[in-house]
C-alpha cells in the first residue's frame, strides 16, 4: 500500500504534503477502517480493493481540502490588479503559456486573474458560460503554469 501512495503522490506532482509522507495516508486509512469510519461491510469489493480504493479517496480528498497548495506554488499574481508588474512582464507569461500551447480561453481567464478577477463564477457571468467550464479551463491553466514556473518566477 506504501508503494501504491507513492506512486499516487508522485502522479499528482506536487512536492509539498504539509509535512506528511505517503506512510501516513496509508496508517490513516487503516485506522479508519478499524474505527469503523470506512466501512467495508457495506462494500461489494475483496478487502484489498476496499483498502487501495480507500486510500486512493483519501489522497485524492487530501488535495482537494488544500488546494492551497497549488494556489502558491503558482504565480504571484497581485490580486488588486497588475500595478506592481508592469505590461511588459505580463506579455512575456502570455507567451510562454501560449509556447506551451495554452489555448484563447486559458490566455482569457489569466488575464481576468490580472485585472484581480479571481472567482470563477465573476468569470463565467462576464463571458456567458457555465461556471463548470471556468473550472475546466482553469485547470488546464494551472497545469501549464506548474510547468513554466520557474521560468516566470525569472521574469516577475
Amino acid at each position: 500500500m506504501n508503494a501504491y501512495a507513492i506512486s499516487l503522490l508522485k502522479s499528482v506532482g506536487a512536492k509539498n504534503f504539509n509535512g506528511k509522507e505517503p506512510i501516513d495516508f496509508v496508517g490513516e486509512v487503516i485506522l479508519k477502517v478499524m474505527e469503523g469510519k470506512r466501512d467495508w461491510t457495506k462494500a461489494q469489493c475483496s478487502f484489498k480493493e476496499f483498502l487501495f480504493g480507500c486510500l486512493k479517496s483519501e489522497i485524492s480528498n487530501f488535495f482537494k481540502t488544500n488546494k492551497n497548495i497549488y494556489d502558491n506554488e503558482l504565480l504571484d499574481i497581485p490580486s488588486s490588479g497588475h500595478s506592481s508588474i508592469d505590461e511588459d512582464k505580463i506579455n512575456q507569461v502570455f507567451e510562454l503559456l501560449k509556447q506551451e500551447g495554452a489555448d484563447d480561453k486559458e490566455l482569457l481567464i489569466l488575464e481576468y486573474w490580472v485585472d484581480g478577477i479571481t472567482k470563477p463564477k465573476d468569470i463565467a457571468k462576464d463571458l456567458g458560460i457555465e461556471v463548470k467550464e471556468v473550472y475546466n479551463i482553469t485547470k488546464r491553466l494551472e497545469r501549464r503554469l506548474q510547468k513554466i514556473q520557474t521560468q516566470v518566477a525569472n521574469i516577475i
